[in-house]
């Protein structure tokens, strides 16, 4: 039972809803236009010869079908006005709307409108609106003009203009059309992409290898020089054991480092790393410690 009555409620809710609707819609002031004038102008020989000009009234459309020529303007004046207290309005949008009579796209241009409502909207065949070009010419014209939820919005049908055939570029393929016109293929390749992932590196000239080769082992001829001069001279004594360490650490260290470079990774080579150059740094401290002490039993100065 009482889910009777909630449906009945909620359907008497929604008829209160509807004519509030309505009688709101038939409250809401309408726009229309007066004044309405279509012209048409041709430039022949560098002469205007103008056409006599034609009233509209909504919502009559135009007593025959404008074929305009090449050269000729074309030009649509009116006034938008409250149709209630005919007083003028400007709209919000102003258009108009060319629909193609065999079904393709249809255009839609915009009409100027002053801020005292008067609106024009002119074609001059010798320079078109490009949308307009590739289509088949023929156009049934409307009129739309809107101001969202303040007015009621018009649309009216003004009759049929065409468009000299001479101006009209071919229309644009679609991507299915078919069949393909003649001599055409009806798929055509594609542009080959082509993308490298990884560029092969760059090596050097057999010059520039030799002259870094060079520079590299450069210090280590000098050192061996130097050895080779003051070697006579030395007495060469056997380091003490904590200084082979402290060497053992440093070439352990070196070593890590070539592995590094090789085949590890920087979170892999840096515990071990540190470790050693820690040892390294200890080793060293007690290799010149007991350098000093061996060198002072010899009788040298401190």
């Amino acid at each position: 039972m009482l889910t009777r009555w909630r449906r009945a409620a909620l359907l008497a809710l929604g008829l209160v809803v509807a004519a509030s609707s309505s009688v709101a819609a038939a409250s809401k002031p309408a726009l229309g236009i007066k004044n309405a004038k279509v012209a048409v102008t041709s430039r022949m020989d560098c002469t205007m010869r103008p056409t006599p000009m034609c009233s509209l009234k909504e919502p009559a459309p135009l007593p025959s079908p404008m074929v305009l020529g090449e050269a000729t303007t074309f030009k649509l004046t009116f006034t938008i006005v409250d149709t209630a207290s005919g007083e003028p309005v400007f709209p919000q949008q102003a258009h108009l709307l060319f629909a193609d009579k065999k079904g393709e796209e249809d255009v839609t241009l915009p009409v100027s409108v002053k801020s005292n409502g008067k609106a024009s909207f002119t074609i001059n065949t010798s320079k078109p609106p490009a949308a307009l070009l590739p289509t088949h010419g023929n156009f049934h014209l409307t009129l739309l003009l809107s101001s969202l939820d303040a007015y009621t919005p018009l649309s009216y049908p003004l009759g049929d203009v065409s468009l000299p055939p001479s101006i009209l570029k071919p229309l644009s393929r679609k991507r299915h059309d078919l069949p393909a016109r003649p001599g055409e293929p009806a798929f055509q390749p594609e542009i080959e992409l082509f993308h490298t992932f990884r560029a092969e590196e760059d090596l050097g000239g057999m010059g520039m290898s030799l002259v870094g080769t060079i520079l590299a082992l450069s210090p280590w001829a000098v050192l061996v020089a130097l050895i080779t001069k003051i070697s006579p001279s030395l007495n060469h004594i056997l380091p003490p054991g904590s200084a082979l360490l402290w060497l053992a650490t440093l070439a352990i260290i070196e070593a890590l480092i070539f592995t590094y470079w090789a085949i590890l990774t920087l979170p892999i080579f840096l515990p071990p790393f540190i470790i050693l150059c820690v040892l390294s740094a200890y080793a060293g401290k007690v290799a010149l410690t007991d350098i000093r002490a061996d060198r002072l039993k010899a009788g040298g100065t401190p």
